[in-house]
């Protein structure tokens, strides 16, 4: 093995760590590790058995991860540890590689038994009924399950239900609204309150409604999502609500993970309405993108395990379905996408367990054009085949032609 560098230098080391090192989260644990200590490189399970790992960053910290890697995570054996100190890339994140050349046995009976799990995720904000939320949900479920008797395939149905105080985001928009309504301003005649001469020219009375309608009373959600607090707070809301309902699976696939063949997966079909499809993207990049960090602590042992599940193939995806989605807006959140975005780029599908190049339709995502915050999706992700826009009018939730359109997509995904 080669001298690595001085201390105060960047240093690459490049392990190989055989035993029972498959199957007991060791990558997730060098993650974890590797992340906790700021370092940069990969993990991947090799064919052979063995994991192989590069760490880079500096010679203490680089050669205290590899001492921690005779340990490895709480149910590996490591029997070996091999080294080798190369010259560094420059390599500053830490991802798990899921190679595609590492396959999952079949099962004794030739396939895995799936369990389908469909996930309804609406608006932060219902016009007028904030607390009626099960409305939409039960209207298009009720519709869509009758065309293929669904309801007998799929295993569970969740519904997310947002907190109460989380209907106050709907009367602080309300009240904002009425507080700066042109109307009531205009009734003001103190000293502190000066306005222009009333007659207007013609394009005020279009701009009127579109800044009360759709700034102050449409966009309160998104704006509040955006923000770390907000986005905090509905995602432990969301989050939580999916990962308890998963916990009832998760005991046959630990057990699974244990095992050389693969018995069991659980696909999961998501439908979200308005904010809702952003959050199931967001939900779905959590598990299977390698470059998006844990969530917050509350709900992060839980939904961690489904992140080493997604990379052993025992979670997937199996459809999506999004409707006025303001998604392309809230992409503009994560510097990732910026950059990618100014190099005239397009966002890659597989982050959220989508393939490069699918062979059907997986993600279906409905518009209004007259919606100003419903917006098509496809062309964001280098026209992807397995994603489809379809233009529509009138309310979604209610729509027969999407009724139609969800039930042969969930009909086609729904896998046994």
């Amino acid at each position: 093995m080669e001298n690595p560098s001085p201390s105060n230098q960047k240093v690459r080391a490049h392990v190989f760590v055989s035993g029972t090192v498959h199957g007991v989260g060791f990558r997730l644990a060098a993650w974890d590790k590797a992340n906790q200590w700021g370092i940069g490189g990969w993990v991947e399970e090799i064919p052979d058995g063995r994991v192989e790992i590069v760490f880079e960053g500096t010679k203490e910290l680089v050669e205290a991860v590899v001492r921690w890697c005779y340990r490895g995570s709480p149910e590996a054996v490591v029997k070996n540890v091999t080294v080798e100190y190369e010259k560094p890339e420059g390599l500053k994140e830490f991802i798990i590689r899921r190679s595609h050349k590492v396959r999952v046995s079949p099962s004794i009976s030739g396939q895995a038994k799936t369990i389908n799990i469909l996930i309804f995720i609406g608006g932060l904000i219902k016009e007028n009924h904030p607390q009626d939320e099960s409305l939409p949900d039960d209207s298009l479920w009720g519709s869509v399950q009758k065309y293929y008797n669904l309801s007998d395939r799929i295993e569970s149905v969740i519904k997310v239900n947002y907190s109460e105080k989380d209907g106050n985001i709907y009367l602080a928009q309300k009240f904002v609204a009425e507080q700066l309504d042109p109307e009531r301003l205009g009734e003001n005649t103190e000293e502190n309150n000066i306005l222009r001469d009333r007659m207007q020219p013609w394009w005020r009375s279009l701009v009127k409604p579109l800044r009360q309608s759709l700034l102050l009373q449409g966009l309160g959600d998104l704006v509040y999502y955006a923000g770390e607090e907000g986005q905090s707070a509905i995602k432990l809301a969301v989050y939580s609500q999916v990962l308890e309902s998963l916990e009832s699976y998760r005991p046959k696939v630990e057990k699974d993970l244990r095992k050389e063949a693969q018995t069991i997966k659980v696909r999961l079909h998501l439908i979200g309405e308005s904010l809702g499809g952003a959050i199931a993207y967001d939900f779905l990049k959590g598990l299977f993108s390698t470059k998006t960090p844990a969530e917050n602590q509350e709900i992060g042992e839980k939904y961690e395990f489904w992140r080493q599940a997604a990379g052993y193939g025992r979670i997937e995806l199996g459809s999506i379905v999004s409707m006025a989605s303001p998604l392309p807006i809230l992409m503009m959140r994560s510097q990732q996408v910026i950059d990618t975005f100014a190099l005239g780029e397009t966002l890659l599908a597989d982050e959220i367990g989508m393939t490069k190049n699918a062979k059907e339709i997986i993600w279906k995502n409905f518009y209004n054009f007259d919606d100003l915050q419903a917006f098509p999706i496809r062309p964001l992700f280098g026209d992807n085949p397995g994603i489809q826009d379809i233009e529509v009018d009138g309310n979604l939730w209610f729509n027969e032609e999407i009724h139609a359109h969800v039930a042969e997509l969930l009909n086609r995904r729904v896998i046994s």
